[in-house]
This record gives structure tokens, C-alpha cells and sequence, in this order.
């Protein structure tokens, strides 16, 4: 893109060309995400006016990001935040990047609970607050609390709770190995690390490059954590209570196995792409 008089159409173009060559997934909407960012305009405008010319700022920024995005660095990353649950979150390699079966999970949950509810939540793992934040804007008269080991994370979380202006939620740094949780909850969710080693390793650049690898591995091929978090639950739910987790496609059987002392009414969700994605359990 060194021509400085280029139309809309030319640059989004250029650039999904030049992300292709690069190997980048969805290279199409990344560009209209870059270019959209740049311009202030919506993505459809970008087509309404596809035979604008670009000024030559804006066409230097463009280029720039587009760059940056043929490294590999997320798109969230280099937009610096991302839409989630009608939330804005900054988003940046303190914590991980929410994903859309992450978002898919809160409402389900929101459904599973009712917009009445007006109890207690815990989310584990908090990361960005990206859960809890979504649950509690919606669920008015819960109250929330976020716990996370990062001090990078709750750094995050809390400027997002900042940002969306939200009075029911609060952030600490807490490990969940090492750490008492003193309270006990309604609810307890969490989407912890579930990956193995052998996952994070042929995992997307943009995954294993840029992504804590702290949010997203677990020992014992990636299980360890969730067991940690149904072991929590059993002292740290309250009775009747629900424990929502997000779980590795092939793990079901054995959390089921380490739930089933404690809980019943266990089910298995699916993700919008069909797999076995989300365990509900509620504390007998």
C-alpha cells in the first residue's frame, strides 16, 4: 500500500491479499475490523463508500496495523479491545483474549439463572472480568467477585470494571492452590486453563504466542485445574448451589467422575460449534 490514492475497496483488498500470504484466518474481516478502527466508520460504510479515497494518515495507520496483523498479533490486541456480552473490554496480553464460546456460556447462564437472581457469584480465573462483568451488568442484583493469581490480570479486570461502570462486582488476586477462599457463593463459574501442553503447542500464533500460557495450560493433560475448582466448590458453594464450567471437548467423563460425590443434576452443554463445551452441576 505505498500508493498514496487508494479507495476503500483497494485497501481492503490489498490488505486481505497481503494477510492471506501470511497465513492469517479470516483475513477479510480483520481488514474491515483495521480499516473500520481507523476510519471511524461502521463496516458496512466501508462499502457504501467503497469508492472513496483514504486519506494518506489514515492510509499509513491502516498499513501499519495491517503489518501487525501479518505477524500475528491478535486483532484484539491491535484494536485493543473487543465487544463482549454488549460490554466493551480492553483487551491486551494481561489476560486472555475472551473467546465467543466464553460469551456463549454467559448466556446460558443468565438463562439457567433468571434475571431475577440476586445471589452471590464467583468466577475463578477472572482473567479480564469478561464473565463476571457480563453477568452482573445483566443479573442487577447479584453480587459478584472476580479472583484471578495475576496481579496483571486483576490490574485489567479492574480497569474494565472501570470502564463499563458496573457497582456489583469486585476483583481480587487470589491463587487457588495456595490461597483460603473465605466466603461461600450461590454460583460459582469459571473458565480456567483446560489445555495440555501437547494443545497449547500446536495452538494458533496468536494463541501460544501472545495469550498467557498461565490462563490457558493445566497439568495432568490439561484437567488439573477444573479438578482443583469442583474440589473449591465442594467448601465453597453453598448447598442447592450451581457450579457452571467451561471445559476441553474430551474431559466430560472424568470431571463427571469427580463430580458426581457431591452434585447432581449434572449436565453436559454444547458449544455453538457442537462440542461438549460446558459442565452444570448443582451442590447436593
Amino acid at each position: 500500500m505505498t500508493n498514496e490514492h487508494l479507495t476503500f475497496l483497494e485497501v481492503i483488498k490489498l490488505s486481505t491479499d497481503y494477510l492471506n500470504k501470511k497465513g492469517v484466518p479470516n483475513s477479510k474481516v480483520d481488514t474491515e475490523w483495521i480499516v473500520s478502527s481507523v476510519t471511524g466508520k461502521k463496516r458496512i460504510e466501508l462499502y457504501l463508500q467503497f469508492e472513496d479515497l483514504v486519506n494518506k494518515e489514515e492510509l499509513m495507520q491502516i498499513r501499519n496495523l495491517i503489518v501487525a496483523r501479518g505477524k500475528r498479533i491478535p486483532l484484539q490486541h491491535i484494536l485493543g479491545k473487543i465487544n463482549f456480552a454488549d460490554n466493551e473490554m480492553l483487551c491486551d496480553n494481561r489476560a486472555l483474549i475472551p473467546r465467543p464460546e466464553t460469551e456463549y456460556l454467559t448466556e446460558l447462564v443468565i438463562e439457567k439463572l433468571g434475571k431475577n437472581f440476586c445471589g452471590s457469584i464467583l468466577d475463578l480465573g477472572t482473567g479480564s472480568g469478561a464473565i463476571i462483568l457480563a453477568l452482573c451488568k445483566t443479573l442487577k442484583s447479584a453480587r459478584g467477585v472476580g479472583l484471578d493469581k495475576s496481579q496483571n490480570a486483576i490490574s485489567l479486570s479492574k480497569e474494565n470494571l472501570k470502564l463499563n461502570n458496573i457497582k456489583n462486582v469486585r476483583f481480587e488476586k487470589l491463587d487457588w492452590y495456595s490461597d483460603k477462599i473465605e466466603d461461600s457463593f450461590d454460583v460459582i463459574i469459571s473458565n480456567p486453563p483446560y489445555l495440555s501442553e501437547e494443545e497449547w503447542a500446536n495452538a494458533e500464533p496468536e494463541v501460544n504466542k501472545f495469550d498467557p500460557k498461565t490462563a490457558l495450560v493445566a497439568n495432568q493433560n490439561g484437567i488439573a485445574d477444573l479438578k482443583k475448582i469442583i474440589k473449591l466448590s465442594e467448601v465453597n458453594l453453598k448447598k442447592g448451589g450451581t457450579l457452571f464450567l467451561e471445559i476441553g471437548t474430551d474431559q466430560k467423563d472424568a470431571l463427571k467422575e469427580n463430580l458426581k460425590n457431591n452434585f447432581e443434576n449434572i449436565k453436559i452443554l454444547k458449544d455453538l460449534s457442537n462440542y461438549d463445551r460446558f459442565i452444570f452441576a448443582q451442590k447436593i
